[in-house]
């Protein structure tokens, strides 16, 4: 930001922000997991005595379940909150968005999501929100290694007719989040609509460093690349999205292409909830920006290896409080890490609970 001073690199604002951020994501990794709640129980205090004030929907429901909003928050009190479902998200209204906002937070953005039924579910976030969902961007980058300086390839849905083969779309960064903080290489974007055979034809001409795809996209072009005996010689990573990891899909990406798949476990109300170790073939959930409990059809806590519905709390959303949330998702804890981290371990992600 100073010209002239190149070594050390003095940051702009986003880029200081982030790194402090990921400089505390460091430490708090480390952390037991008794530790780590005790932290987000501080910040859960500050988020329910901000939606129980400012919105009509928390006020009620704090005071049904007698639950004391500006109270230390533990397990037990947490578990007393009601379940939010989709449904009841969607009939709130603006009785669930807040009447003020806390100015340092920055201005409200848009959140729109389909969902599996398709019905349209609004809210918002704020830019301290973007800043945790950039910072999560940064640190999967930096836990799988990644060489910022290598072309990105993304085949994603788009909107009809946008970013079709043969040419898609070309950018020269990564995105905010990356660029921001380093000087990155070149981005390359596809419509997944496009037909595989353009898809792959397109990867040749591009020949990425890495790949981001839904995982059924990604096994589809490895079916096909070993069938057609075709090489991606750059390419270093897959990184999946969007759906789970079917068992055999590492496997086929290893024998197409000799690299490995980093699988990461988001959704659009609540940005990054889980992302693979850097060691392992797990799931670490993302503890400093969300709350996440896997539940049975009574509301308790599932035991390890059992599965149950996926709830989530964002601890940083106070433009659109969600605590609670029911995502639709099924999936189950595992055993701690072998790498050490404390972050809650997802040892599965089995889809849609319905």
């Amino acid at each position: 930001m100073i010209p002239g001073i190149v070594s050390p690199a003095v940051p702009g604002q986003v880029a200081s922000l982030l790194m402090s951020l990921l400089y505390q994501f460091e430490q708090t990794q480390w952390l037991a997991p008794e530790a780590l709640f005790a932290e987000q129980a501080r910040q859960l205090r500050l988020l329910f005595g901000h939606a129980a004030r400012t919105t009509a929907f928390y006020h009620r429901r704090f005071q049904a379940s007698g639950v004391d909003p500006a109270a230390p928050v533990t397990r037990q009190t947490l578990g007393r909150l009601p379940i939010l479902s989709r449904a009841e998200l969607q009939a709130a209204g603006g009785e669930i968005v807040p009447d003020e906002l806390p100015k340092a937070h920055g201005k409200r953005h848009g959140i729109e999501t389909s969902g599996s039924d398709g019905s349209p579910l609004k809210l918002f976030g704020t830019e301290a929100t973007g800043l945790f969902w950039r910072a999560g961007v940064m640190r999967e980058h930096l836990w799988h290694g990644r060489d910022l300086g290598g072309k990105l390839a993304a085949i994603r849905r788009a909107s009809p007719g946008a970013a079709m083969a043969p040419m898609g779309l070309k950018s020269d960064s990564w995105g905010p989040a990356s660029g921001a903080v380093y000087p990155t290489g070149p981005a390359v974007m596809l419509n997944i609509a496009s037909p595989l055979p353009a898809q792959l034809d397109w990867l040749q001409r591009e020949q990425p460093d890495y790949l981001i795809s839904l995982p059924s996209n990604v096994e589809a072009l490895a079916a096909h690349c070993l069938k057609e005996g075709v090489t991606l010689p750059r390419l270093k990573q897959v990184l999946t999205v969007g759906e789970p990891v079917p068992p055999a899909l590492r496997a086929t990406v290893r024998k197409a292409w000799n690299v490995t798949v980093k699988d990461s476990y988001s959704c659009e109300e609540a940005g990054y909830l889980a992302m693979q170790c850097p060691q392992e073939e797990v799931l670490h959930v993302q503890s400093e920006s969300v709350l996440l409990e896997i539940v049975d059809e009574a509301g308790r806590a599932c035991a390890p290896g059992k599965a149950g519905r996926v709830v989530v709390t964002s601890l940083h959303n106070f433009a659109t409080p969600l605590i609670r949330y029911e995502l639709g998702d099924l999936a189950e804890f595992g055993a701690p890490c072998t790498c050490g981290r404390g972050l809650p371990v997802i040892s599965r992600v089995l889809g849609r609970s319905g």
